[in-house]
């Protein structure tokens, strides 16, 4: 008989509501969770632990999104990264439009990451994405 491992997932976002709805999503299809709600408390968990996947929100208490994946840049190789925003990303911007710092920092974060989730999203939506990525 096969045995399947579960993949590890880290979920940084400081929204506790969805982060527990996710949550319970996530462990019913068999997904081994960790879960913090700021930038810190993440980056630590990455220098310390192995994920499969990081769900990572742009907007959190202490390091953003885009400070934890600079401080974390070389342990997230074998992660893939997901970044979840309820902010319009830069690729939707008008051509020609004058960048901000965020924008810079959103360019960087993008190619780090395997793909965007925009929030709110359906819960079955984000599933199937995860599944597609950590096969």
């Amino acid at each position: 008989m096969i045995m399947s491992v579960k993949k590890n997932i880290l979920l940084i976002d400081d929204d506790e509501e969805m982060c527990d709805e996710l949550i319970e999503v996530l462990i019913d299809a068999g997904y081994n969770i960790d879960c913090v709600h700021n930038g810190t408390e993440g980056k630590n968990l990455i220098l310390q632990r192995g994920y499969d996947l990081i769900l990572l929100d742009i907007k959190l208490p202490g390091l953003t999104g885009y400070e934890v994946l600079k401080a974390t840049e070389g342990r997230t190789k074998e992660a893939k990264i997901l970044i979840l925003t309820g902010r319009p990303m830069q690729k939707d911007a008008e051509p020609g439009a004058q960048l901000t710092e965020e924008d810079r920092e959103e360019e960087n974060a993008l190619k780090l990451a395997n793909g965007i989730i925009n929030k709110p999203f359906d819960l079955e939506k984000i599933l199937a994405t995860i599944k597609q990525i950590t096969l």
